[in-house]
């Protein structure tokens, strides 16, 4: 189980159950106890009050006025019992009618008094209480019970009542409970939502106000971390740029020399010098470009296609001003993509300029919002065989080696987006008629 609410969920609710439930066993054992304690007491004062009212006639067998004790001891299986025993002789109460009433347990020693269920005349539960005296004389046992079982109803009716409130106020705790933990994750869910956004690019750290000090240095941390990329970022990119143009000033001599008169007696070595440092100056531009491939390596960065498309559009269209070319872009409002812009920037102006040189009249752009955005280049050039869309992604290649360029933009292209995690397709357009590039882009790549 991963889920922290879960978990706090869970561990609580079991924790509060077993609460509940000893809970409910001590206050039944309380209410027994009080209970039993109750009667008890009653029943040693009837107890009482029949030693006080026994009385022996001369033959010495006990005696009870009748009168003198309560109706209820004389009402046949009213619940209330006694039986009075000296020696062999016994005395037992009207309510028993015809039955008796044994002790189920060992007799009390005299000055005692012992407590214990039995079996009443008609089957009942009874509580009987066991005295042992002694008057004028005579060893006398006292036993008076009483039907335990309205009690016992009793208690079953509280039991099912304390279990009905008991459930209910633990999914009412429970239910609070889930709203407390979900109150105390909120400030873990606002700092999901601000990475997102920091995804996005609408912020460019996370914030530690009001978050608790439990959560607040897990936070610094990520801002700590967002802070030490792109310093490293910013350094790699410099130190990529300043090699690459510390390359270029030697590289432009070694041009110069190939172009110059010098080797005008030696044009094999003139034209392998000039092959070889334009594929130098090749590799370096390449380079620089990947140096600017931030990725997913930057947070806080967006691209708004439709702010920065149309000046893109614009300049291409004052390139391939000859062609009067109908540059048409499908953008969804709002959209935005995920990326660093100077990479998208990249991608765009090359998959662009490479339609926009193949193109006859026209060149489409359309960007879908669903999903992680779709999108899709076509012209209406004359389009490249199946066979040779394999070729088109290897770097320096072109088909037509009479239009100008370098052959790199597709391959570079290709570069982003497997920086971006995405996905590319070539093939042909069939609104357009010529060459579609179809093109996904994924999470950026760490």
């Amino acid at each position: 189980m991963n889920s922290l609410a879960a978990r706090l969920g869970l561990g609580l609710a079991a924790v509060l159950l077993a609460v509940f439930l000893a809970q409910g066993y001590v206050v039944d054992a309380a209410l027994r106890h009080l209970t039993g304690a109750y009667v008890a007491e009653r029943l040693k004062h009837d107890a009482e009050g029949l030693l006080a009212l026994l009385q022996f006639d001369p033959a010495g067998r006990p005696v009870v006025d009748e009168q003198r004790v309560g109706p209820i001891f004389r009402r046949p299986y009213s619940g209330h019992y006694y039986r009075v025993q000296t020696g062999q002789l016994v005395l037992r109460s009207r309510s028993l009618w015809d039955s008796d009433m044994a002790y189920p347990g060992a007799a009390p020693a005299p000055g005692q008094t012992r407590l214990s269920l039995g079996s009443g005349p008609a089957g009942q539960t009874l509580l009987m209480l066991a005295a042992a005296y002694e008057k004028a004389g005579h060893p006398v046992t006292v036993v008076v019970a009483e039907d335990y079982s309205p009690i016992e109803e009793d208690f079953n009716t509280f039991r099912w009542r304390y279990l009905g409130g008991a459930l209910v106020a633990l999914g009412g705790v429970l239910l609070l409970q889930a709203w407390v933990v979900r109150r105390s994750l909120r400030p873990l869910r606002r700092a999901q939502a601000e990475l997102r956004e920091l995804e996005y690019g609408e912020v460019h750290r996370l914030s530690a106000v009001g978050l608790p000090k439990e959560v607040a240095p897990l936070v610094e941390e990520i801002n700590r971390l967002i802070g030490l990329i792109r310093q490293r970022l910013e350094r790699s990119r410099n130190a990529v740029g300043n090699l690459a143009h510390a390359l270029k000033t030697p590289l432009t001599v070694l041009q110069q020399v190939a172009a110059s008169d010098t080797l005008a007696a030696h044009p094999e070595l003139r034209a392998e010098l000039l092959e070889h440092t334009a594929s130098i100056d090749q590799y370096l531009q390449r380079e620089l470009k990947r140096a600017r491939l931030a990725g997913g390596v930057v947070p806080g960065q967006r691209f708004e296609p439709a702010r920065e498309l149309p000046p893109l559009v614009d300049t291409l269209q004052r390139i391939y001003r000859d062609k009067a070319l109908d540059i048409e872009l499908d953008l969804p409002p709002g959209l935005v993509l995920r990326g660093e812009r100077e990479d998208l920037l990249e991608l765009f102006g090359n998959l662009l300029d490479n339609a926009c040189k193949w193109a006859q009249r026209r060149v489409r752009v359309s960007l879908s919002a669903a999903g992680e955005g779709e999108i899709m280049i076509e012209d209406d050039g004359a389009g490249v065989a199946a066979a040779d869309v394999a070729a088109l992604f290897q770097r320096g290649r072109r088909l037509d080696e009479g239009t100008r360029g370098h052959g790199l933009g597709l391959a570079i292209a290709r570069d982003i987006v497997q920086h971006y995690g995405g996905e590319m397709r070539l093939g042909r357009s069939a609104v357009l008629g010529g060459f579609k590039v179809a093109l996904r882009l994924g999470r950026p790549a760490a």
